[in-house]
């Protein structure tokens, strides 16, 4: 009982930081996503987007570092739910739980790869002869389609966990339906990518910026709250098997 206690006192511990350091990168991510040129946020390779790629390569690798961060730190956030799971969900929590770290570490992948590869295309695309450039504008500097994996599936695991939570008296509903809004968020902008909807990217854009920071910062204070409440449990529970074993009235009386 005692170790459970502090196991899951520690897990939320770790995924309220974890909660936290995602939601101020994620906050970071879509400011940098509103200074993007519409070229650069479509992904859409021509002469235009390798021209406004000079100016906006800093921005671009500092984005790309943060998504990197955003999704290793969600991932805590992940495992913090899947172990605070009631057991009736156990099964349906583990499978999105797996998804969503799949999804996380796709995006992961996708960042590291975008970061290399686009600054080292826009080189090549700067230097190179006119056929050098029609292969590389044909090949395209990235495939968008990967956000299916990369901000689909964590967008189903926001979904999922927030349905769960509806009817869960312990967690405030207006903290599930930020966590929902943000999945439907997730994968809207999936669709908006793979159709090349400009407008849409910025429309989401503009709703995670308020919304990420929000769900952030409660979804740790509300860890943190749990982790607290858990610690003074496994306090509670050595005092009362010492005072069973009259070690506490020992020391009291030596005292």
């Amino acid at each position: 009982m005692v170790l459970e206690l502090q196991r899951k006192a520690s897990i939320c511990r770790i995924g309220a930081f974890c909660a936290f350091i995602a939601g101020a990168c994620y906050s970071l991510i879509v400011c940098c996503a509103f200074l993007s040129p519409s070229t650069i946020a479509s992904y859409v390779t021509s002469a235009q987007y390798f021209d406004d790629f000079v100016s906006y390569r800093p921005i671009f690798i500092f984005l790309k570092c943060l998504m990197i961060i955003a999704n290793a730190s969600f991932v805590g956030v992940v495992v913090a739910f899947h172990s605070l799971v009631r057991a009736k969900n156990y099964g349906k929590m583990t499978v999105f739980s797996i998804l969503a770290i799949i999804g996380l570490g796709v995006g992961i992948f996708q960042s590291v790869l975008d970061m290399t590869m686009v600054p080292y295309l826009a080189d090549q695309y700067a230097a190179g002869s006119p056929l050098v450039k029609e292969v590389i504008i044909a090949l395209g500097v990235a495939n968008p389609a990967i956000y299916i994996a990369s901000l689909g599936l964590p967008g189903l695991w926001f979904i999922f966990v927030s349905i769960m939570a509806l009817n869960n008296p312990n967690i405030p509903k207006l903290l599930v339906l930020l966590g929902f809004m943000w999945g439907v968020g997730n994968i809207v902008t999936v669709f908006a990518h793979v159709a090349i909807i400009i407008w849409l990217i910025y429309l989401v854009a503009f709703g995670a910026l308020c919304a990420a920071p929000i769900w952030s910062i409660w979804e740790g204070i509300y860890l943190f709250r749990l982790s607290k409440g858990y610690q003074e449990k496994v306090q509670e529970s050595v005092v009362k098997y010492y005072q069973s074993t009259n070690i506490i009235n020992t020391n009291d009386s030596l005292a």
